[in-house]
């Protein structure tokens, strides 16, 4: 047994856009903000350590780029709960100008699980990370087809919301034109 690929964590959603929108959407941190992390430091490219960041939880992670091939995969690493994952997205192409976007995260155990110790906690971490990106592709759909942030990232986790004197520190729901 590869201790690498096993158990995973899988999401998927069809995007009603063409691929090479919804690749641009992954990439691009100008628009990647406006569904899923605040702040990026860069662009998606092999090679590059990004710094992504949730403002609105005072949240950051160092994402390593492995692969970006255009239009069909990315593959990253980062440190969701001090553990090290891969992350494989793959961007299928469906009829109708449509997208079959899949996530896969794996690299969750450097042993068998069933003699891991922290057994109950990674189990724990993977529940929340498919979670997340069932959250993600669900909000990147809504802002990819009808320009709408469903602020669904940050109001899984209502109480975890950075605040500063009453004020949030995120952006209301809006849509792509600046409009409420």
């Amino acid at each position: 047994m590869n201790n690498q690929n096993y158990p995973i964590v899988e999401s998927q959603m069809l995007i009603r856009k063409p691929v090479s929108e919804v690749f641009e959407a992954m990439v691009n941190p100008d628009i990647t903000s406006k569904f899923w992390f605040t702040k990026s430091s860069g662009r998606v490219e092999p090679g590059k350590t990004l710094e992504w960041e949730w403002g609105q939880f005072g949240v950051k992670d160092t994402v390593d780029i492995l692969e970006a091939k255009p239009n069909e995969y990315i593959s990253l690493q980062w440190k969701p709960g001090g553990l090290k994952p891969t992350v494989e997205m793959n961007f299928e192409p469906k009829p109708n100008d449509t997208t079959l976007f899949r996530v896969t995260e794996k690299g969750f155990w450097k042993s068998a699980p069933a003699e891991d110790k922290n057994l109950e906690e990674k189990i724990g971490l993977m529940l929340g990370q498919n979670g997340g990106w069932t959250l993600v592709l669900s909000n990147m759909k809504a802002w990819i087809e009808h320009g709408i942030d469903l602020n669904v990232i940050a109001d899984h986790k209502p109480d975890l919301i950075k605040q500063s004197t009453s004020k949030l520190l995120w952006i209301p729901l809006y849509n792509k034109h600046g409009t409420f």
